[in-house]
């Protein structure tokens, strides 16, 4: 057990960012939105939700090493323009890219980080690096 432990806590360090209390993981997989959330939540976490500055830096960190875009906790299924986490809070901090979010084409409820750590609203059914927070 302790062998585990070990290597569980340097496949983290070596793969994982840390911001304040959470931890940002990827092991290069990819999903839809409802995939990435169920993968996460099998590996006991969520999906990543940056709540601040140096939590979306964390996660824009592995988007660079993996150099692909990555769904985000984020979306407005329930009401268009209105975003939220998967906990149903309002969102309060945002990083929008330069005329997102724009619901483009109308089937845009879902939201991904850019390589330059922006968002924009996407798609649901495309798919992306799935990150997880722990």
């Amino acid at each position: 057990m302790y062998c585990a432990s070990v290597f569980s806590l340097v496949w983290i360090f070596i793969n994982g960012n840390s911001a304040g209390e959470k931890t940002f993981q990827a092991n290069g997989s990819e999903g839809d939105f409802e995939t990435s959330k169920a993968t996460c939540s099998q590996a006991g976490g969520l999906l990543a939700s940056p709540r601040n500055s140096a939590e979306n830096t964390a996660i824009h960190q592995i988007v660079v090493r993996h150099n692909k875009k990555a769904f985000i906790g984020i979306n407005d299924i329930q009401t268009e323009g209105t975003f939220k986490y998967l906990s149903g809070e309002a969102i309060r901090y945002s990083n929008w890219a330069a005329g997102e979010p724009n619901n483009g084409g109308g089937t845009e409820d879902c939201v991904e980080i850019y390589p330059d750590g922006r968002w924009n609203d996407r798609s649901c059914n495309e798919k992306r690096l799935i990150i997880c927070e722990f």
